[in-house]
């Protein structure tokens, strides 16, 4: 693993953890983690997509979104010492454990038929085959389902909260006045 994969593994983290207690919102909670994820996810492309990995994506897009929706309509958003705070609480968590888990179950869908066949062949091929599927699944799959998760979930809250509609407005104008 690379020096840049770890410290982004490390900040996806934190950002997981501090989920779990009463956290002032704050942009980059917002619109950090789909700014990473879009990132990784275009750096990883591969040059040809054929009609699998496009099914594939799509599944997991669809799967990302779903927990998105699902962790911000869990996530509680409340007013702390003037502050604007919200947690995500276990759910937040167990989203991600979702992600993750849907992740290898789709992966092994789309494989399944050249991994009975290699598991028929004997333990060192089943193996092999095993270790070149998640070897060549690439991680833009999996950043491509944490984007939809991350913007589908920016969305809902956004949708749902006018205090976090006015955070990311004064954002954006805070970005846009950094360029003039």
């Amino acid at each position: 693993m690379n020096k840049i994969a770890l410290i982004i593994l490390i900040i996806v983290i934190v950002l997981i953890v501090r989920q779990l207690i009463p956290k002032k919102v704050d942009s980059f909670d917002l619109l950090g983690i789909p700014i990473m994820a879009i990132l990784r996810t275009y750096a990883g492309l591969p040059d040809k997509l054929n009609a699998i990995i496009v099914i594939e994506l799509i599944c997991l897009l669809a799967l990302g979104a779903l927990v998105g929706y699902w962790q911000a309509k869990k996530t509680k958003v409340f007013y702390r010492n003037n502050a604007l705070c919200s947690i995500g609480g276990y759910t937040y968590l167990l989203g991600w454990f979702i992600m993750l888990l849907g992740r290898i179950v789709i992966l092994f869908l789309f494989n399944f038929k050249s991994i009975v066949t290699e598991f028929h062949a004997g333990q060192e091929q089943f193996t092999n085959e095993i270790i070149q599927v998640f070897s060549h699944a690439g991680d833009w799959l999996i950043w491509s389902t944490i984007l939809a998760s991350s913007i589908m979930y920016t969305i809902k809250l956004y949708k749902d909260f006018p205090e976090i509609q006015q955070l990311i407005h004064t954002r954006f104008k805070e970005i846009g006045q950094r360029k003039r």
